[in-house]
């Protein structure tokens, strides 16, 4: 498939076989993507937990609306987006990645 017609046929899975299991390689690929996605000057101000412990998956099953994907599924992906970016955060940012690709913090600006 083409990855606009890829991205056209989505949708929200209802049931997961719990027996089923994502391979790792698929997991580092999805991992991949995450960490690839696009954001404003790569900041990319969120977190990615993936949970595979059935226990602490059970303990947010309620706060998840006691959905059955959150413990059916092979691995759960949390995604925790920071609210408040501040202008210091992006500055370090900025000078790390400067710093990093030895290139002038200048270039950013």
């Amino acid at each position: 498939m083409k990855l606009i017609e890829s991205l056209k046929w989505r949708y929200a899975t209802k049931k997961f076989d719990a027996e089923k299991k994502v391979s790792d390689e698929n997991i580092k690929l999805l991992e991949e993507s995450i960490r690839l996605s696009a954001s404003s000057y790569g900041v990319q101000p969120f977190k990615v937990l993936i949970i595979t412990n059935q226990e602490l998956r059970k303990e947010l099953q309620p706060h998840s609306w006691g959905q059955s994907q959150i413990v059916d599924a092979s691995h759960l992906f949390v995604f925790c987006s920071q609210l408040n970016f501040t202008d210091q955060q992006v500055d370090e940012y900025l000078a790390l990645k400067s710093k990093i690709q030895k290139i002038s913090i200048n270039k950013f600006t």
